[in-house]
C-alpha cells in the first residue's frame, strides 16, 4: 500500500517487495520514496508550497466573522498616520536632528553598502548627527558616519570580500574544546588595516563638533546590550585608544558559537577585571535610544513635539519577514529554522521601539529593508562574492531613484496584520500559486 502511495505500486515491483524481509521492505521503500521526490507518506510530510504561504492572500474556509479585514488594516494605517500628524506643533529653534541606524545581517550588509552609495548618488543624503550599528552595521557605522568621500570604502569591501577575508573555519574535533566553530583572526586583521590612526582622528574631530558615532555590543556576562561612544573611544587620551576603538567593532561583529568573543579589559574601584563581549545583534538587531539625544526632559513637558522636522533613518540588512521554506523534520534544522525566526521578530519588535520612540518624539521614521520578493542566500554568513554585488547594486538602484525608504514597520504596515485562523481549511484564489513548490525538493503538494 505505501509503494502504492508513492507511484511506485506496480505488480513486479509488489512481488520483489513481498520476497523481502520487512526491515528490508521498509528500506526499500523509504529509498524510493526519496528518489520519487514528490511522496508524501510516513517517512516525509507534505510542504505547503511557499507561493501559498501568504497570510494576506489566503482565505480562511473556517472563518464565520464577518468583518473586512482588509477594510481594518486600511483603518489602522489611516489610524497611524492622524497619530503621527497629531499633537502641538513643533518647538521653534529647536534642533533637528538626522540619526541613522544600521542592523546585523552578516554578507547582506551589502544591500546596506548599496544602499549609502545611492542615498549619496540621490543627491538627498544628509549630513547625519548620530549614527549607530551593530554586526555588520557595527562594520559600516564609522564610513557612514564620516560621510560620502568613505562610500568607496564600504562598496569596496562589500563587493570584492570573501568569507577567506572574514573567518577561517576549525576542524571539526577542535570546536569540541574551543570558544568557536571559527577563527576571526581574518577579520581582526581586516579591521586593523581599515582602522587606521587617520580614521580615529576623523571619527574624535566629528565628535568634537557634536556628531554621536555608536556600536552595540553584548556583555555575556550580564546578557545585556552595551552601547559605545566611539567618539569618546577615540577621543579618549587613556590607554589604548585606537585598540579599544578595534576590538569594540570586532565584539560586535563575532556572532556568538561561530566567532570567539572578545575579551576587554575593564577596571572597577581600582581593580582590573575582563569582561567577554560578542554580537551586539544577539541583544538588539537595531537600536536607537533616547539617552542617545542631548535633550531635556522638561522639552517634553505637555507633549511638545520637540524634534518635530528631525529624521530617523534605519537600514536593515535582510528582509522583514524570512523567506518560506520547507523545514527538514531534523533536531538541528528545526533549531535552526527557530533560531532565524527568532532573529526576525526580535528586528521587527526593535523596529516598533524605535518607531514608538518617533511616536513620542515628533521624529519622522524611515525605513529600508531588502525586498521580500527578492531571492536571497539563505546563508548571511557565506559571503559570496556574486551575492554579495547582487545585494549592493539592488540596494544602490531602489536608493538611487528615491524607492527605498517606508515610513512605518513591517509589524505596522496595513498588509501585514495577521489575522487569527478559524481551522486548517484555506484558499489561495490564483492558479499560478499552485505552479511551484520547493526548490530542495523535500516534498510538493499532491495536485
Amino acid at each position: 500500500m505505501l509503494l502504492r502511495s508513492c507511484g511506485l505500486g506496480t505488480e513486479s515491483t509488489m512481488r520483489a517487495a513481498a520476497s523481502l524481509s520487512p526491515s528490508l521492505c521498509r528500506l526499500l521503500v523509504l529509498l524510493l520514496c526519496t528518489l520519487a521526490g514528490g511522496c508524501c507518506a510516513h517517512y516525509q510530510r507534505c510542504c505547503v508550497p511557499k507561493n501559498l504561504l501568504v497570510p494576506e492572500a489566503t482565505i480562511d474556509l473556517s472563518s464565520t466573522s464577518d468583518h473586512d479585514a482588509t477594510a481594518e488594516r486600511d483603518a489602522l494605517a489611516a489610524s497611524l498616520a492622524r497619530i503621527k500628524a497629531a499633537g502641538p506643533e513643533p518647538v521653534e529653534g529647536a534642533r533637528k536632528y538626522n540619526v541613522l541606524a544600521l542592523s546585523g545581517g552578516g554578507s547582506y550588509g551589502a544591500y546596506t553598502a548599496g544602499v549609502i552609495n545611492g542615498w549619496t548618488a540621490s543627491g538627498q543624503r544628509p549630513s547625519l548627527d548620530i549614527v549607530s550599528g551593530v554586526s555588520t552595521g557595527a562594520l559600516i557605522a564609522t564610513y557612514a558616519f564620516l560621510g560620502p568621500e568613505y562610500d568607496h570604502c564600504l562598496r569596496e569591501f562589500y563587493t570584492t570580500t570573501t568569507k577567506d577575508d572574514i573567518y577561517r573555519m576549525r576542524a571539526k574535533p577542535a570546536v569540541l574544546w574551543s570558544d568557536s566553530a571559527a577563527s576571526s583572526e581574518p577579520l581582526k586583521q581586516l579591521i586593523e588595516q581599515r582602522v587606521t590612526p587617520k580614521l580615529l582622528s576623523a571619527v574624535a574631530q566629528a565628535h568634537a563638533q557634536g556628531r554621536r558615532l555608536y556600536v552595540g555590543t553584548t556583555n555575556l556576562d550580564t546578557g545585556r546590550l552595551v552601547i559605545w561612544d566611539m567618539g569618546a573611544v577615540a577621543s579618549g587620551s587613556q590607554g589604548d585608544a585606537l585598540g579599544l576603538y578595534r576590538k569594540i567593532i570586532l565584539a560586535s561583529a563575532s556572532v556568538p558559537g561561530f566567532f570567539p568573543p572578545v575579551s576587554i579589559d575593564v577596571t572597577v574601584n581600582g581593580r582590573q577585571y575582563t569582561e567577554m563581549h560578542a554580537d551586539g545583534g544577539t541583544t538588539a538587531q537595531v537600536f536607537f535610544r533616547a539617552s542617545m539625544l542631548d535633550l531635556e526632559p522638561a522639552q517634553f513637558a505637555g507633549g511638545r513635539r520637540t524634534l518635530a522636522g528631525s529624521r530617523v533613518y534605519i537600514i536593515v540588512a535582510g528582509k522583514s519577514f524570512p523567506d518560506p521554506k520547507c523545514v527538514n523534520d531534523k533536531a538541528l534544522k528545526i533549531a535552526a529554522s527557530a533560531l532565524g525566526a527568532l532573529t526576525y521578530a526580535q528586528t521587527r519588535n526593535d523596529l516598533v521601539r524605535i518607531y514608538t520612540l518617533t511616536l513620542l518624539t515628533g521624529m519622522d521614521f524611515r525605513l529600508a529593508t531588502i525586498p521580500q520578493e527578492m531571492p536571497i542566500d539563505p546563508d548571511s554568513l557565506s559571503f559570496e562574492r556574486g551575492e554579495m554585488q547582487r545585494l549592493y547594486q539592488r540596494g544602490y538602484q531602489m536608493a538611487s531613484a528615491s524607492q527605498v525608504w517606508a515610513d512605518v514597520p513591517p509589524v505596522l504596515d496595513a498588509s501585514q496584520q495577521s489575522i487569527p485562523r478559524a481551522g486548517t481549511k484555506f484558499l489561495v484564489p490564483t492558479e499560478a500559486a499552485l505552479e511551484t513548490g520547493y526548490p530542495n525538493n523535500l516534498s510538493y503538494l499532491p495536485r
